[in-house]
């Protein structure tokens, strides 16, 4: 275990309160996993043993995170977390916003249930631990906040400290790294290559998605001869050899991937879903030993790249200096944010 992770381990240990985070309910892997660091941050900010529940992981097929990544804290397998150990939620004047701009009220209903199983989960965890224990709901992280942690090396704003604790988190276990190796080694990269994601499937319901063309003259900008794309649809990917022919094009992507649907992938098989996780993971680390990454604001995966990087990545659809404070807003922020950036941009060269 490296010494970050040991200092971690030791400083988690040391709190006699806890909080049992659910990761893997019903997001994207990075959706997830953020919001599983955000826990972990909350916990080391007001004294909390950070645990966690993974069993039923959507990205996971038998043993939730250890499937791909080396333990980092104590994990519990209570089969109440299943259903009652769930997101936080917005406040009720939120919730009203809501409601009347969706001229529905079925946004308070759901308010209202959700509340209940909250409720449910704080009694059945003091049944369970004989203490209170906190729950995925409790965690009310302020991104805006300076994070002070000695231990970890941390003291400074959101990135420094999201960094610090994805480093914790992110270790693949010895069987999916030598996978990933092994993917990796069969494209040939050279030392140096630009790296980008291209997104389509689901992703297109959340957001405006940024065209193959958009990334090829950011590559073209800044010289790249080679590329790795992180892609979900194939058909991107052959945009993008049909739009620059001279550039070399490299993808874990297969022929037959044509856009990525969450709710799909996770009543896959657990064949299906160990190897797609596994060439997804594969292609993060290839990302993320790129000499440049460009991505998109609005995407998981490229915000995750972006936020280890930053400063030395591209954001592809917003300016450098406003990444700090973009990064730290909800998917529609960060929408809205490119999409005023772009039409700020548009018809320059």
């Amino acid at each position: 275990m490296c010494q970050l992770n040991e200092s971690y381990s030791r400083l988690n240990g040391s709190f006699r309160r806890r909080l049992v985070y659910h990761v893997g309910v019903d997001a994207g892997f990075f959706a997830e996993y953020t919001h599983m660091l955000h826990g972990m941050l909350y916990c080391l900010q007001h004294g909390l043993r950070f645990e966690l529940y993974s069993d039923d992981a959507n990205f996971g097929f038998s043993r939730g995170w250890q499937d791909y990544f080396k333990p980092f804290c104590t994990e519990v397998h209570e089969p109440f977390h299943h259903k009652y150990n769930v997101y936080a939620l917005p406040s009720w004047p939120e919730i009203a916003r809501r409601a009347w701009s969706a001229k529905s009220l079925r946004l308070p209903e759901w308010k209202l249930k959700a509340s209940w199983l909250h409720a449910m989960g704080r009694a059945l965890s003091r049944m369970a631990y004989g203490e209170r224990v906190l729950l995925s709901h409790d965690v009310r992280l302020d991104l805006d906040s300076r994070f002070h942690i000695p231990a970890l090396g941390v003291d400074g704003g959101y990135l420094e400290a999201f960094r610090a604790v994805s480093a914790v988190a992110w270790r693949l276990n010895g069987e999916v790294e030598a996978k990933c190796r092994s993917l990796a080694a069969s494209l040939h990269l050279p030392e140096r290559y630009v790296g980008c994601q291209v997104r389509g499937g689901d992703k297109v319901t959340e957001t405006s998605l940024l065209p193959p063309a958009h990334y090829v003259r950011m590559i073209r900008r800044c010289g790249g001869q080679d590329v790795f794309v992180l892609t979900d649809d194939y058909r991107l990917f052959e945009q993008l050899e049909q739009e620059a022919p001279d550039i070399r094009w490299h993808t874990l992507c297969s022929p037959q991937e044509q856009g990525y649907v969450n709710s799909s992938f996770s009543r896959s098989g657990a064949l299906h879903k160990r190897e797609r996780m596994i060439r997804f993971l594969a292609s993060m680390e290839i990302l993320m030993r790129s000499s440049l990454f460009i991505g998109s604001v609005t995407t998981g995966p490229s915000l995750f790249l972006l936020k280890l990087g930053y400063p030395s990545v591209l954001p592809a659809d917003c300016r450098p200096e406003d990444f700090p404070a973009i990064c730290r807003m909800p998917v529609g922020g960060r929408s809205r944010a490119a999409a005023e950036y772009l039409a700020s941009e548009a018809g320059k060269p």
